[in-house]
């Protein structure tokens, strides 16, 4: 609760990868709290209020996540606002604003992040409708995104990161810490 409402402050690209970690973490503790507050809540050194706010906070992303039916996939509808900002602010820096730095870094990032969706790509079955295939297809930021928290489980797991993947996804961090920079200026009215 403490990290998430700092970084979605200081750092929306973090904020969305935390977030997603928290996800996680709620499906692995099988929404049950107890497991949560055992888990994590107690061994943290937080104060007791704090920890009461901080298990108050996972309650609530609990029932949300219940509600939302987000029980093995699927993110928490905050999140998928912010990666929805971060999506049109990607598509205006490209076509109305005509940033040349960005579109630098998109050109120089674009292939890396091709392979990324060629890899999440899931078999569509034609029978699917157009909704449901809509969400199956991602877009740029989404493979971006998808990539930096795959890269952030390996290193959380201490598994070995190929040089070739190393290097893709440095520049995919580029192209995301510029998008947040201007994601901040932006919501700062500057």
């Amino acid at each position: 609760m403490f990290i998430s409402q700092e970084k979605l402050k200081t750092n929306i690209a973090e904020y969305i990868l935390y977030m997603w970690h928290v996800e996680d973490v709620v499906r692995a503790c099988s929404f049950d709290l107890e497991k949560i507050e055992e888990n994590i809540i107690q061994k943290s050194t937080l104060s007791d209020v704090q920890q009461i706010q901080l298990r108050n906070w996972y309650k609530g992303i609990v029932e949300e996540m219940r509600r939302a039916k987000l029980l093995q996939r699927g993110h928490l509808q905050e999140v998928e606002e912010k990666m929805a900002e971060l999506h049109l602010l990607h598509t205006t820096l490209l076509t109305v604003l005509k940033d040349k730095e960005y579109i630098a870094l998109y050109d120089r990032t674009r292939p890396e992040i091709e392979e990324l969706k060629k890899k999440s790509e899931v078999k569509v079955d034609d029978s699917l409708s157009a909704e449901k295939k809509s969400r199956i297809v991602k877009s740029d930021i989404d493979a971006c995104f998808n990539g930096l928290y795959g890269l952030w489980m390996l290193r959380l797991q201490k598994k070995e990161i190929s040089a070739e993947t190393s290097a893709a996804l440095t520049k995919i961090s580029k192209l995301i810490s510029y998008l947040t920079h201007n994601y901040h200026i932006m919501m700062s009215g500057v």
